[in-house]
Order: C-alpha cells, then structure tokens, then sequence
C-alpha cells in the first residue's frame, strides 16, 4: 500500500497531473471551441439561417470550401512560427481573432460576407489542431500520448455535441430576443466564449520544457520533464536557426516516411467526411404526408448519439494503443469498420432506422487518425521539426481536399444518398489501409530510423544555450545525482 501511494505520489505522476490540468485542459477546451466555431455555420444553416439569408444554392458546402482555403494556407506557415514564436503568445493569439470573427457572423447580411469571415477564420484557426498535437508531443512519452491526443481529439466531437444542445436551447429559449433569430445567437455566444478561452491559453501552455515559464512547473519539474522524455528516446522541440529549419525542412520533405504517413492520414481524413452531412439526411426526412419528420430542435439533438459513440470509441482504442503500443495494428482495424459500415451507404438500403444506424456506426472511426498521429510521433521521435513539419503539412493538404472535394462529391442536390461521396469515402478507408501498411513494411526494413537522428542534427549551439545547458546540470545535481548522471549522458551523445 505504501509503495503504490509514494508511486502515486511520485515528482513524475506530480508532473503530469500538473500537465493534464493545465495544457491538455486548455487544449481540450480549445479544440472544443475550435470545432464549435467550425462547425456553426451547418448548425446555422439548419436553424433558420437558410431562410434569413435567402440561401437556396450550394451555399452551405461552400461556407466549408472557403474555410478550408484560408486553413490550408496557414497551417505550414503557422508551425514554423512556433520554432520561432512561443506557442504561449501565438496560439492565445490566433484564438482571440477568430473567436471575434465567429462573433461578428452574426451581422453578416448575405453569403459573400460570410465568404469573407469564413475564409478569416480558417486562416487564425489554422495554428489550432497541429500546433497543439506538436505541444502535446513534447511533454507526454510514448505510453501517455495516445491517450492524450485522443482526449484531445474528440474535444471536437465534444464541440459538436455541445454546439447541438447550445444551437437547440438558444433556438428555444432565445430566438427573437432582442430582434436576433437563435441561429445569430449561436455565433454571438461561441464567439464570446473562444475570445475568453483565448486570453486564458496565455498562462496555461507550458511552451517547451527546454523554455517553459509557466507558473505551475517548478525549475526541478521542468528539468525533470526534459529527462523524461530523453528516457523515452524522444528529442524536444526547441527554438533553432532559419538555417537549421530550412534544412529540416527539406530533409523532412524528401523522406519516405512523410509522404507514406500522408498518403494514409489524408485517406482517412476524407473518407471522414461520409457522416459530416448528418444534420442535412435528417433534416431531409419527410412523414408519409410529405411534413417534415423531426422538428428543427431534434434535428439538432439528434447526433449526440453519434458523438458519444465516437469519444468513447476514440479514448478507448487510443488508450488500448498506448497500453499494447499497437499503432498501426488498430489503426488498420479502426479503418476496417469504416469499410464495414460504408458498404451498406453505398448501397443505400431502404428505410430511414437502417440508414441512420449506419451513419452512426461511422461515428466510431475517427480514432483511426489519432492513433495515426500517435505513430508518427514514434516513428520521428528523435526528430521534433520532423513531426511538426509532417503534421502541419498533411492538415494542409486535408483541407485541400476539404475546400475541393464537396464542391462535387458531396454536393447539397446530391443529398442524402450521394451517389459519389459514399463510394468515394470507402475507396479512400480502403487505400489507406494499404498505405499504413506500405509504412509499416518500410518502418520494419528500416529499423535505426527509431533509435537516432536521421535528418542531421542542429548546428552548433551558440554560447548562451552552451551557458543554459550548463546552469541546467548543476541545478539538476541538487535534486538528483542518477538524473544528473542521464544529462550528462545524453548530453555528450548529441
């Protein structure tokens, strides 16, 4: 009993009770906001903003085509800002401005304003998603980090199912209060939340443990951080030279690895797309009569099934793949259901109960990407820029396709059987099965990829890292003299 509560109460466990509370809080929360302010615009469109507007075309997928560009073309960009901006000032930034361009959606008076807003905050949400997996990466070891970008992975589900309630209740409670239809509403209070969350973000990202300056880590929680990610033969992100990252660059471009993980990540990505329509198939329903099956506020409550299916199957294979260390295992699995429930889609049977059953047995996929992401944090765990540069790339290119893709495969005239969409999502799950296992065949052949630096290492430190690499060893001497023994170690093998 008592070896289990010193293990308990151990400095590590400590460290990362402090990191769950703070960052991956923060982040869930984020990621909460993040797909709320995404997502606003089907919820809208569903509630009253169709007709407001005069919206009568293809609108709707387009409000996603002009996000998906401003998304598309920041995200590189944005993560190379943050080798060279602290993840502490720039992503509170980026969540402030498009929190106020979410609220100021409520004004827009016709569709090429919310074009305009749209494709603004695609650009400021772009630093979100991959920069906070990047964060996560360099504080959590191999046996922790599943779980915690799967936590932070369905914080997007999360948001979805919480922007259903806040959509249903303010359509109910506040649709016509003060001359605002409950559709303006949703985008006045999500925005006002994401500001707030945002101003937070600047006292509770931790930066990185070679930098952090968070209030709740102390000196000797910090160096511990850094040993314990050496321990997992994991390098940590730092600041580094334009030269270095130019070359990291180019390095992380021309790998095999990164375009292999690609390949599979993007199938997955867009074979995901098969249950973003939901709310159109059900608000599409009509009784016998011809009247519309579910009213507008149980059409918004209704996916909160699905979403629930999705965290629990998301949190539960990602902690399945930290405890077995089987990432592309589950991975292959995962993308197996999302076959299994396609072909019915595809088919299209008749009777509503039969297709709605099917669209909700996909909710259960998405833990296939994190899992995913997971590995490839394995796979370049000695190579930091790697993992950033390779993330930050391979959402680029999913929101490519997101602003392309639906302008024809997942049309609104094409609702609800799409007659390309479906086929399409099951030969992208498919042929990313073949490409995780391309990527496993190539990681077995190469296996000293796992163990040291395969892009080259950074260029000499200048005399003030040389002077904090220092200070850092002799603080680490009073706290304890085995961990002293590991930085010295690993500090004269780099």
């Amino acid at each position: 009993m008592t070896s289990k509560l010193q293990r308990y109460l151990s400095p590590e466990r400590r460290l990362v009770l402090k990191l769950d509370i703070f960052m991956l809080v923060w982040a869930f929360i984020t990621g909460l906001t993040k797909d709320m302010d995404q997502s606003n615009t089907t919820q809208a469109y569903v509630s009253g903003m169709k007709e407001a507007l005069s919206l009568n075309g293809n609108e709707l997928v387009e409000f996603t085509t002009f996000y998906s560009i401003g998304y598309a073309l920041a995200i590189v960009p944005s993560q190379l800002l943050l080798t060279k901006i602290r993840p502490s000032i720039w992503l509170p930034f980026c969540e402030v401005l498009w929190g106020v361009f979410t609220l100021a959606t409520y004004a827009a008076p016709n569709a090429k304003v919310i074009f305009a807003l749209r494709f603004l905050t695609g650009l400021a949400e772009a630093s979100a998603w991959p920069g906070l997996v990047t964060l996560l990466l360099n504080w959590y070891t191999p046996s922790e980090v599943g779980k915690r970008v799967a936590i932070f992975g369905v914080s997007g589900v999360a948001g979805n199912m919480f922007l259903g309630i806040l959509q249903a209740a303010l359509y109910k409670n506040l649709n016509g209060h003060h001359g605002l239809e409950g559709w303006q509403w949703l985008f006045i209070v999500t925005g006002i939340i994401t500001v707030v969350w945002g101003i937070i973000g600047v006292v509770a990202i931790p930066d990185s443990p070679v930098n952090s300056r968070v209030f709740y880590l102390s000196k000797e929680e910090k160096t511990l951080a850094e040993e314990r990610m050496e321990r997992a033969g994991r390098t940590i992100a730092r600041h580094i030279t334009l030269k270095d990252l130019k070359r990291k660059t180019l390095a992380t471009y021309a790998h095999p690895i990164t375009w292999l993980f690609s390949i599979a990540y993007l199938q997955f990505a867009w074979s995901q797309r098969a249950n973003s329509y939901f709310l159109l198939f059900l608000k599409g329903l009509k009784n016998a009569d011809g009247t519309q099956r579910y009213t507008t506020y149980t059409v918004n409550l209704l996916p909160l099934g699905g979403y629930a299916i999705s965290i629990v199957a998301n949190i539960g294979f990602n902690a399945l793949s930290d405890w077995k260390q089987w990432r592309w295992q589950l991975s292959i699995f995962v993308a197996a259901i999302q076959v299994v429930a396609l072909i019915p889609l595809v088919v299209w049977p008749s009777g509503y109960k039969v297709q709605f059953a099917f669209y909700y047995f996909t909710y259960a996929t998405a833990a296939w990407g994190y899992c995913l992401v997971s590995w490839i944090s394995d796979i370049y765990r000695r190579e930091p820029e790697a993992r950033a540069i390779t993330i930050g790339t391979v959402v680029t290119l999913v929101y490519v396709g997101h602003a392309t893709i639906p302008l024809r495969v997942w049309r609104v005239s094409d609702s609800p059987k799409y007659p390309i969409g479906f086929p399409l999502s099951l030969a992208f799950a498919v042929g990313s099965i073949i490409a995780i296992a391309a990527l496993q065949y190539y990681v077995h052949r190469h296996r000293n990829i796992l163990d040291k630096p395969f892009l080259g290492g950074w260029s000499e430190p200048g005399v003030n890292e040389k002077n904090d690499l220092e200070s850092k060893r002799e603080s680490t001497k009073s706290v304890d003299s085995s961990s002293t023994d590991l930085v010295k170690e690993t500090s004269s093998s780099r």
